[in-house]
Parts: C-alpha cells; structure tokens; sequence
C-alpha cells in the first residue's frame, strides 16, 4: 500500500508510465476513446508478470523503435532523468507482457476481456 502522506504522484514511475500509455492517441480523430484498463489492474498485471495479450508482444526491433518513441516523448534530444528512465522501463514491461497495442495505447477494457473471453 502506497502511504499518502509522503506520496507524490508525479515521482511514481508506475503512475507516470500508465498515464502516458492510457493517454496515447487521444485527441485528434478519436472522437469517442473507450476507457483503458485501470491504474490499479495496470499494477497488478506488472507485478504478476501475466501476459495479458500473447499477439501483442512486439519483435526486438519493433520494442525498440516503441522504446525510442517514448524516449524522444520524455526527452527530445537529451539524456533521460533517472525518473524518466524508471517510467521507460515500466513502459517496456507492459509492451512485453502484451498490454500495449500496435498503436502504442494501453488495451482497452473490451480488448481485455474479448481475449480473456477466447481463452
């Protein structure tokens, strides 16, 4: 459990990297986003280690192009802070445990369930 009373919410690697992967693609075109799985499900997904979706793993070189997006997101052109790093790391995690489309956004709740419901 996270203790409130010295907990910043901008220094959680965690926090960080799943609002920049819930917030991924929205504006523009998407006119009506469904909602992303949960900072608490985003959480315990990592810390089980449980693929969530199998197919959306990505090949060395795709995670690594993924990695370098994010990187020049967090820091375009210069050396990442320690707390950007943590969040890159979070963030290759969720890749690697299938939790991120091919567009770089979190699963969708639907997307979650639909595969669950297959298996």
């Amino acid at each position: 459990m996270i203790s409130t009373s010295n907990y910043d919410v901008t220094k959680d690697p965690k926090f960080l990297a799943f609002c920049s992967l819930a917030t991924e693609g929205y504006g523009g075109n998407n006119s009506a986003p469904s909602r992303s799985i949960g900072f608490s499900e985003f959480c315990e997904k990592l810390e089980k280690n449980e693929v969530v979706k199998p197919e959306n793993k990505k090949s060395s070189l795709d995670l690594n192009k993924s990695l370098d997006y994010w990187k020049s997101r967090f820091n375009p052109g210069g050396n990442l802070s320690v707390l950007d790093s943590q969040v890159l790391d979070i963030i290759k995690k969720a890749y690697n445990l299938g939790m991120v489309n091919k567009n770089n956004m979190l699963l969708r709740n639907e997307a979650i369930n639909a595969y669950k419901n297959s298996i």
